[in-house]
């Protein structure tokens, strides 16, 4: 039972977990859905020339996977580890994705400028933190043992 009188359901656990492990064999695990965020940059903050136009910016949440390698690129700086995280969340520009395979993520990165790679590290950053429904419900429902 919650702090607000509402039954929680038992099995939303097992349940989640059935629905998307069911079909998978051999140790695969399930795509989880990621969510996204999309902005628009003015190419005036990026490196000077490069953009000719504003674009469009998509971010992906990061997996724990990611996370785990933003971390270990930072060596455990908080202030580079914020920095790491955004660069990695980068996915496409106007719709086309990045080919991280041919460095266009670094080449992006660099191109972004000071100010543009401000902007993503601030966009992830806002997207990434739980609003405040979200932590007023956290906190409403905190119990201490």
């Amino acid at each position: 039972m919650s702090t607000q009188g509402k039954p929680r359901n038992a099995r939303l656990l097992m349940d989640a977990f059935e629905r998307t492990t069911k079909g998978l064999e051999g140790g695969r695990r399930p795509e989880v859905p990621r969510r996204s965020v999309t902005f628009t940059i003015d190419h005036s903050v990026c490196a000077p020339g490069v953009f000719g136009e504003d674009f469009e910016v998509t971010l992906l949440a990061l997996s724990p996977a990611d996370e785990l390698a933003a971390a270990r690129e930072s060596k455990g700086d908080v202030m580079t580890m914020a920095t790491s995280m955004a660069r990695r969340s980068l996915h496409s520009v106007n719709g086309e994705t990045i080919d991280r395979g041919r460095g266009m993520d670094e080449w992006l990165w660099e191109n972004l400028g000071s100010g543009g790679r401000q902007l993503v590290t601030a966009m992830f950053a806002w997207v990434g933190t739980p609003g405040e429904d979200a932590m007023g419900k956290a906190q409403a429902s905190l119990r201490i043992g």
